[in-house]
């Protein structure tokens, strides 16, 4: 999958929920050189405030491709990051991509330190750049 076809199946998953926030993670699979993309369910008490995802779903996720993300959406407001969304991202040192149903845009949110591969994050930037 390529990144405009990663970025349209987050915006229709979305889009087809649009009183949840819907999450997941963006990666990178080597062996075929292309964007993959995991939608995980939102197990936030609150999924339509915030999202959760479970923490060995991430780690399954890791272990079998290059983390680049987690996504979600806003199904209120823009795409850009909630004061939560900055706090998360940093702490767990991975950037966030958001969308948002209202206005229909991404934002890539990149947190200072980052716990992800650069290069392939590198990569998955100049493409976003590009987008």
């Amino acid at each position: 999958m390529n990144l405009k076809e990663s970025f349209q199946d987050i915006v229709d998953t979305s889009e087809s929920n649009p009183y949840l926030e819907i999450c997941g993670f963006l990666g990178f699979d080597q062996e075929k050189n292309q964007y993959v993309i995991q939608h995980q369910k939102n197990i936030a008490d609150n999924p339509s405030q915030h999202f959760m995802i479970d923490p060995l779903e991430y780690l399954i996720f890791k272990d079998r491709y290059e983390l680049v993300s987690v996504y979600h959406s806003h199904i209120n407001g823009d795409e850009e990051p909630s004061e939560f969304d900055v706090k998360m991202s940093d702490n767990c040192c991975i950037p966030f991509l958001i969308y948002s149903i209202e206005s229909k845009k991404f934002h890539l949110y990149e947190p200072q330190n980052l716990e992800i591969d650069v290069i392939t994050y590198n990569r998955f930037k100049a493409d976003y750049d590009n987008y």
